[in-house]
C-alpha cells in the first residue's frame, strides 16, 4: 500500500531531471503502487513510492491568521 495519496504535493528524492521544476503533485496511485506525480513545467512522470518526499509547505496566508493586524 502506497503512502501517498491523490493531491499530495511530493519531491522526488536525489537528483532529478527538472531541477527548475522540483515540486509535483500526486495525480494517481497504479494498481501496481507506483505513484503519478505532475509537474506544472515538466509534465507527468512515475516513481516508486520510495522515490518521493514530502514537498515543503506552500507560502501564503495561514489559516485563522488576521492578515489586517
Amino acid at each position: 500500500m502506497s503512502r501517498w495519496f491523490v493531491g499530495d504535493r511530493v519531491t522526488p528524492v536525489g537528483d532529478s531531471d527538472h531541477p527548475e521544476d522540483p515540486i509535483g503533485k500526486v495525480v494517481m496511485i497504479t494498481a501496481y503502487g507506483e505513484v503519478i506525480v505532475h509537474f506544472p513545467q515538466a509534465g507527468s512522470e512515475v516513481y516508486a513510492p520510495d522515490e518521493l518526499v514530502p514537498a515543503p509547505p506552500e507560502e501564503g496566508p495561514r489559516e485563522g491568521g488576521n492578515s489586517s493586524e
